[in-house]
């Protein structure tokens, strides 16, 4: 099994430079794992407050003890496992329904690198969003453009994507629309609904100037979720990009409206 081997400095400059979520995202490990190897090693770790506070006010850092006479390394195991498909003995339903959908030659599951005959609401949704960027102030209804909480500098990405999300969802046999409340939504033969929305996750800044104040900025990273009622799914940007799980959302979006 893989491990990452930090020295006594090396994993304390870490800890307090970045926050544990962070340190492990980047190097595959876990925020346990992180833990228990500070607490070996004798680091000091810091409170969640700190990292709320802003940045001239993180300087009261903890220095290392100087009597310690422990290991000056240790190694931390990385995280063995698939982002959406753990290795089980048997493979779930969803597993299963995600292969299928895999599995066939013509299901149109490539997200194109430019638009291709869009469909009629990709279309208003991309003269919607030129108009705004223009301010010419001449907006399709909200009612027939998708409802994308975005950054204009991704809404061509966002773009891409749900017209390769809607297209494949027709190609299995279902419908896209928009529900009575004007919310993106998946309609099932049987009758059921699923509402679906595609944003931008945001991180919270902090703007150090005559007044200190914070605000949140998109990051780039796409989070799509589908929901009915309180059964909620979301799929973010990560190992696997939003692109590449085309298959297992439409999988869980039919699992789902069977399940009902």
């Amino acid at each position: 099994m893989d491990k990452i081997t930090f020295t006594r400095s090396e994993l304390y400059g870490l800890v307090w430079k970045f926050p544990l979520v962070q340190v492990a995202k980047h190097y595959e490990i876990s925020t346990m794992g992180i833990k228990n190897a500070c607490a070996k090693l004798e680091i000091p770790l810091p409170k969640n407050k700190h990292w709320t506070r802003p940045e001239y006010k993180r300087m009261d850092i903890p220095k290392l003890a100087f009597n310690y006479k422990g290991h000056n390394e240790i190694s931390i195991f990385k995280k063995r496992y698939d982002m959406q498909f753990r290795t089980a003995s048997k493979p779930t339903p969803l597993q299963e329904l995600a292969g299928k959908i895999k599995s066939d030659a013509n299901a149109p599951l490539q997200v194109p690198k430019k638009l291709k005959k869009p469909i009629a609401i990709v279309t208003a949704t991309q003269k919607y969003w030129i108009n705004k960027a223009l301010n010419d102030r001449i907006y399709e209804p909200k009612s027939k453009v998708l409802d994308l909480n975005v950054s204009i500098d991704n809404i061509n990405r966002a773009l891409l994507f749900m017209d390769a999300f809607i297209k494949l969802i027709e190609y299995r046999g279902h419908k896209f629309g928009k529900s009575n409340d004007g919310l993106d939504t998946v309609f099932f033969s049987n009758g059921i609904e699923i509402k679906v929305d595609l944003r931008e996750a945001l991180k919270r800044i902090t703007a150090n100037g005559l007044r200190e104040t914070t605000e949140y900025v998109f990051t780039d990273d796409f989070i799509f979720r589908v929901s009915r009622e309180s059964d909620k799914k979301e799929w973010r940007d990560g190992r696997v990009s939003l692109e590449d799980n085309l298959a297992i959302i439409t999988a869980k979006l039919e699992l789902m409206a069977m399940e009902e």
